[in-house]
């Protein structure tokens, strides 16, 4: 059961980076009155919402075989929807940065790598174990979210492409 809670993760991450990099239609977007930014955003809540649902049931229908890890009650589902609020978050802010889909499949599996055996271990509180990381990760997704604002540095990186 360990390797099956972390699938949603792991795939959440690698979709994330495969949707929100290698777009050629940057120019496209950025001339529209909709302009990149939403566009990225929107990919990003679309997958996001999706495997939230996924880890939702995934969660609810072990918790009531009484097969989901170290389960806690309800309260224990915080950790595969924080994970993957982490992970897509933190991809988002690596696809705007770097704008390489091998960079941000890599810092997705990194991150799943961090939160399952670094944190996760010795944080055992479900709340606390999600609550600093998912801070963190908002904070680099409002940060994405300015740079991937600005229309000059878009283009200019889909120019040297």
């Amino acid at each position: 059961m360990m390797v099956l809670t972390q699938v949603p993760v792991i795939a959440a991450g690698l979709s994330t980076a495969f949707v929100l990099n290698g777009d050629p239609i940057v120019e496209l977007t950025e001339s529209t009155p909709t302009g990149w930014r939403k566009v990225q955003v929107t990919r990003l809540l679309i997958i996001t919402g999706a495997f939230l649902a996924a880890a939702g049931l995934l969660f609810i229908g072990l918790h009531v075989m009484r097969l989901w890890p170290r389960d806690m009650g309800w309260v224990s589902i915080i950790t595969p929807v924080g994970s993957i609020f982490i992970v897509n978050c933190l991809v988002f802010l690596i696809a705007v940065l770097t704008t390489s889909m091998p960079t941000s499949s890599l810092a997705s599996i990194a991150i799943w790598l961090f939160l399952c055996f670094i944190w996760d271990p010795y944080i055992t509180d479900p709340v606390r174990q999600r609550l600093v990381p998912m801070i963190i990760a908002a904070a680099g997704a409002i940060f994405g979210w300015n740079m991937c604002g600005d229309a000059e540095r878009n283009l200019v990186k889909v120019a040297a492409l």
